[in-house]
C-alpha cells in the first residue's frame, strides 16, 4: 500500500505523474478537505529530489498571498513525504482553454492580472516561479484565480540549470542565463496570448526550433486584439531589460490598458465570463457545489471551535510543521511531465470568507520564555513556524475561536428561509448523535479527540448509533393487523431559488418537499423575455426532500431581458408551481469585431466597414483618409439598433492620386482597424501627330509630336514606307509631358513612288495615331542628241 499522511483520510486521487500524485483528502479531526501532494517513492530515496520537495514547502511557508495556494502542513517521516495544501474549488486554466477555446480579451486580462499579483508576492520575497503555465493557474467558479506549484522556484538571479515548460520559457532560460522576475512576466504574457488567441505564441513541436523562435522570431502581436498588442509586445520582448521589471510593475500597465480599451467595469465582466466557463465544467470540480449557507456562523466557528490542540508531524530538519491558515486549490505534482497532470478542485463562495485553520499544533520547546517566537536554531535549520506555539500570533487560547473570524453568510447565495435550507450549525456535543428520520440536515459531528497522534497510520472508528423509537398510541403493535395501504406520495411544497445569470449561463435551484418517498417528476422550463428556450425533466425518488441545480447556456448574455425558471411537478405541488425571474441589466455596448476594406474607384476612395457589437446602444464610428501618410479627410457616423453593421465611407479626390498609397483608419469605441490601397494608374498618352514629313531620293524624314499626362516612359513607333520598301524606328520618351522628335529613314526611293509615314505610341494615344504621305516626282526623260550633218 502507498503511504498516507497521518491524520488525513484520502477521498480520491486528483492526478498522478512521474514525480508523485495529488489526492483529495479530509482532515480526520475537522473534516476539512485538503489537497495532498505526495512525493513518489522513487524520488523519496533521491536526496536531491527530497531536498527540492522540502524547499518547495519551506518557500510556501514564507509566501502568503490571496492569489497563491497556501501551505497547511509539511509531513516527512521514514515512509514518505507530503505537502498538505489548501484545496481550491476551481478548474485549471488549461481545461478552460481546451474545452472553450479563447476566453475573450476581458477574461484574459483578469487571468493575467490575478496571476501577476500572485507572482508579485513571490517577487517581493526575491523568488522567481519559473514554471508559470495554464496548468498552474486554477480558476474558481467566481472568476478569481490562484497560482500553484512552486516546485522549481529559485532565488532571483540564482544560476541553475534551465528548467521550465518550453512553450512558456523566456529567451534567457533558453540561453542559460539566470531567471529574474522578468522571466515570469514573459511566461505570464505567453499564457495571456494563449487566452486571447487559443494558441501559444510559438508552436513548433521541435525543441530546437521552439528555442530559436523564442530567441529570434518576431512577436506575433497581429494575432491579438489591437488594444492589447502593446502589452504583448512588452511582455514578450526578447531582452529582459525591455520587459516590465516585475509583475507588480506590469499590473499597473495592464489595468491602464484595460480601462482605456474596455471601460472601468472590464474586470467585473471578465470575471463573469470566467465564472460562466467554470460553470460549464462543473463536473471537473473536486467537490460538488453545495447549497448556500443559511446561518450566520462561519466555517471557522462551526467546524473548528472545539478542535483541541494536537502535536503535528516531524517536518524539515527535524523541526515541526505548522498548520497555517487556508481556504480552498489543487497542487500540480508532475514536475518532469507537467502537461500530464491537470488536477482540479472545488468551488468557494463568491465573497471571500474568513480563512479557516486546522487545529493548532503544540511543539515541545526547551525551557525558557514560553512566549518567545522561533529560536535562532529553528531559523538556522529552516524549521517551519508552528501555529500552536504559545508565542505564535495564531495560537488558539481556548475552545472558542477569535470573534474576529465570525462572519455572516454568503451575500450572494444566501437565503433566509425556504424549504431545503440547511439548519444552523450547533456546537459539537459530547453526547453521541441520535438517529432520526431522513432529512437534508447535515449530521452534527462529535468533537475531535485531543489525544496526540502516533507515528502509525490512524485507525478510524465509526460509532454504532442505535435509534431510539418511543411507541405512541398510534403506533401499531405486532398483534394489530395492518388494514390500510401506505398513502401516495404528494408534493407538499415546490420552490425555485438562487436564480442567477452569469455571462450567458443561467442557473438556479429547485427544492421539493414530499410526504413520502415515491417517484416525483419535475419539469423545468427556461424562458427569456417570455419566450420558451428549453425544457428538461428531472426524476426524483427515495427521499422526502430534494434540492437540485439546473442550468442552461443561453448562447449569449440576455442583456436587458427577464430570465424565468418555472418548475412544474407531477404530482402537482399543493402550493402551486415554483417560479423565479431575474432581470438582466442592459449590457454596455462594446465593439467586439471591426474590419475595414479600402478600394479605389476612379478618383474616389471607398472604405467598407464591418462591425459587431455586444449590444444595440449607440457606437460612434470615425474614418480618417490619408495619402502617403498625410491625412486629407475625415468621415463619421453613429451606429445603433443592431449588433452587426456594414457601412461605407467615401472620399473623392480632385484627381486620381496615381502612384500614391491611400489609407483609412477606422475607430469605434476604442477599437481600430486600418485599410490601404496602392493607386496604380495607366500611362496616359493624350496625342501623337506627324507634324512634317519630307521624301527625297535619299530617304524619308518625319517630325513627330507627342503629348502625355505624366512623365512616365512612353514608346514612340514611327513606320516608313516608300514604294515596296518599308522600315520602322522606335524611341523611348520620358521625363516630360510634351515631346517633338525628327526621325530620318535613309532609303533610295524610286522616282514616282508613293511614300507614307505613320506614328503611334505604346500605350496608345488618345487620338489613336497619325500619318502623312505623298508621291515622289516622276523621273525626268533622258535627252539624246542627234548629230547634225556638217554643212560646208
Amino acid at each position: 500500500m502507498e503511504w498516507s499522511a497521518p491524520g488525513y483520510t484520502e477521498i480520491t486521487q486528483l492526478g498522478a505523474g512521474a514525480s508523485g500524485r495529488v489526492v483529495l483528502a479530509a482532515h480526520e479531526e475537522t473534516g476539512v478537505k485538503v489537497a495532498i501532494k505526495y512525493l513518489s517513492e522513487r524520488l523519496r530515496h533521491d536526496p536531491a529530489a527530497l531536498g527540492r520537495f522540502r524547499s518547495e514547502a519551506r518557500l510556501l511557508t514564507t509566501l502568503r498571498d490571496p492569489n497563491v495556494a497556501t501551505l497547511w502542513e509539511y509531513i516527512q517521516d521514514p515512509q514518505g513525504a507530503a505537502i498538505v495544501m489548501e484545496l481550491v474549488n476551481g478548474v485549471p486554466l488549461r481545461a478552460l482553454l481546451r474545452e472553450s477555446g479563447p476566453t475573450g480579451a476581458e477574461a484574459a486580462l483578469v487571468v493575467l492580472k490575478g496571476s501577476l499579483l500572485g507572482l508579485a508576492g513571490a517577487h517581493a520575497l526575491g523568488l522567481v516561479h519559473r514554471d508559470y503555465k495554464p496548468e498552474n493557474v486554477i480558476v474558481r467558479d467566481d472568476g478569481h484565480s490562484k497560482l500553484v506549484d512552486f516546485g522549481i522556484a529559485v532565488k532571483q538571479g540564482q544560476a541553475t540549470r534551465a528548467e521550465g515548460t518550453p512553450p512558456y520559457m523566456a529567451p534567457e532560460l533558453w540561453s542559460g542565463e539566470p531567471a529574474t522576475p522578468a522571466t515570469d512576466v514573459y511566461a505570464a504574457t505567453a499564457v495571456f496570448f494563449e487566452c486571447l488567441t487559443g494558441h501559444r505564441p510559438y508552436r513548433s513541436p521541435e525543441p530546437s526550433v521552439l528555442g530559436y523562435q523564442h530567441l529570434h522570431a518576431p512577436v506575433p502581436v497581429d494575432d491579438a486584439p489591437e488594444p492589447v498588442r502593446e502589452l504583448i509586445r512588452r511582455g514578450l520582448a526578447k531582452s529582459p531589460a525591455d520587459r516590465p521589471a516585475g509583475a507588480e510593475a506590469f499590473v499597473a500597465e495592464v489595468e491602464e490598458v484595460a480601462r482605456a480599451a474596455y471601460g472601468d467595469d472590464w474586470e467585473e465582466r471578465g470575471r463573469r465570463r470566467l465564472a460562466g466557463l467554470v460553470f460549464l465544467l462543473a463536473l471537473l470540480l473536486p467537490e460538488p457545489a453545495e447549497p448556500a449557507p443559511q446561518v450566520t456562523t462561519t466555517l471557522a466557528r462551526t467546524v473548528f471551535r472545539a478542535a483541541p490542540r494536537k502535536a503535528v508531524r516531524v517536518a524539515m530538519a527535524g523541526g515541526l510543521a505548522a498548520v497555517v491558515a487556508a481556504a480552498v486549490v489543487v497542487v500540480a505534482v508532475n514536475r518532469e511531465t507537467p502537461t500530464r497532470l491537470e488536477p482540479v478542485a472545488a468551488a468557494p463562495s463568491e465573497a471571500p470568507s474568513p480563512t479557516p485553520s486546522l487545529p493548532p499544533a503544540v511543539t515541545p520547546r526547551p525551557s525558557g520564555d514560553p512566549t518567545a517566537g522561533p529560536s535562532p536554531e529553528d531559523t538556522a535549520l529552516g524549521r517551519l513556524p508552528v501555529i500552536g506555539d504559545p508565542g505564535s500570533p495564531a495560537t488558539a487560547t481556548g475552545g472558542s475561536p477569535d470573534p474576529a473570524v465570525t462572519g455572516g453568510p454568503d451575500p450572494v447565495a444566501t437565503s433566509t428561509d425556504g424549504p431545503g435550507a440547511p439548519p444552523a450549525s450547533t456546537p459539537p456535543s459530547s453526547e453521541p448523535p441520535t438517529s432520526t428520520s431522513p432529512s437534508s440536515d447535515p449530521p452534527t459531528s462529535a468533537p475531535p479527540s485531543s489525544a496526540p497522534p502516533s507515528s502509525d497510520p490512524p485507525t478510524t472508528t465509526t460509532p454504532t448509533v442505535t435509534p431510539t423509537v418511543t411507541p405512541t398510541a398510534s403506533t401499531p403493535t405486532p398483534s394489530d393487523p395492518v388494514t390500510s395501504a401506505p398513502p401516495l406520495t404528494a408534493v407538499s411544497s415546490l420552490t425555485v431559488h438562487r436564480l442567477a445569470v452569469r455571462g450567458a449561463v443561467a442557473a438556479g435551484a429547485l427544492t421539493v418537499d414530499a410526504t413520502g418517498t415515491g417517484p416525483i417528476t419535475a419539469r423545468a422550463t427556461w424562458r427569456v423575455a417570455g419566450e420558451e428556450v428549453r425544457t428538461e425533466r428531472i426524476r426524483l425518488g427515495d427521499a422526502r426532500t430534494y434540492t437540485r441545480t439546473v442550468s442552461h447556456d443561453l448562447g449569449e448574455r440576455p442583456c436587458g431581458k427577464d430570465v424565468t425558471l418555472t418548475v412544474v411537478s407531477d404530482p402537482p405541488a399543493r402550493g402551486g408551481n415554483g417560479s423565479s425571474t431575474v432581470s438582466v441589466p442592459p449590457c454596455p455596448t462594446e465593439v467586439t469585431g471591426l474590419r475595414v476594406r479600402l478600394a479605389m474607384a476612379g478618383a474616389t476612395a471607398r472604405a467598407t466597414v464591418s462591425m459587431r457589437t455586444s449590444g444595440t446602444g449607440e457606437v460612434p464610428v470615425a474614418a480618417a483618409f490619408a495619402v502617403n501618410g498625410d491625412q486629407v479627410a475625415t468621415r463619421s457616423a453613429e451606429a445603433s439598433g443592431r449588433t452587426s453593421y456594414t457601412t461605407t465611407f467615401r472620399h473623392a479626390f480632385r484627381s486620381r492620386p496615381c502612384g500614391a498609397t491611400v489609407t483609412v483608419r477606422v475607430t469605434a469605441k476604442g477599437r481600430t482597424a486600418t485599410g490601404s490601397a496602392d493607386v496604380v494608374c495607366p500611362i496616359e498618352v493624350r496625342s501623337v501627330s506627324v507634324v512634317r514629313a519630307v521624301a527625297d531620293a535619299g530617304g524619308l524624314t518625319a517630325t513627330v509630336a507627342v503629348r502625355t499626362g505624366d512623365t512616365r516612359p512612353v514608346r514612340l513607333v514611327v513606320g516608313f514606307q516608300a514604294g515596296k520598301i518599308a522600315g520602322t524606328r522606335q524611341l523611348t520618351l520620358s521625363g516630360a509631358t510634351s515631346y517633338s522628335r525628327t526621325i530620318r529613314y535613309a532609303v533610295k526611293t524610286p522616282c514616282g513612288a508613293s511614300w507614307l509615314v505613320r506614328a503611334s505610341t505604346r500605350p496608345g494615344a488618345g487620338n489613336g495615331g497619325s500619318q502623312r504621305g505623298g508621291t515622289l516626282p516622276d523621273c525626268e526623260p533622258e535627252v539624246t542628241e542627234t548629230p547634225q550633218p556638217e554643212i560646208d
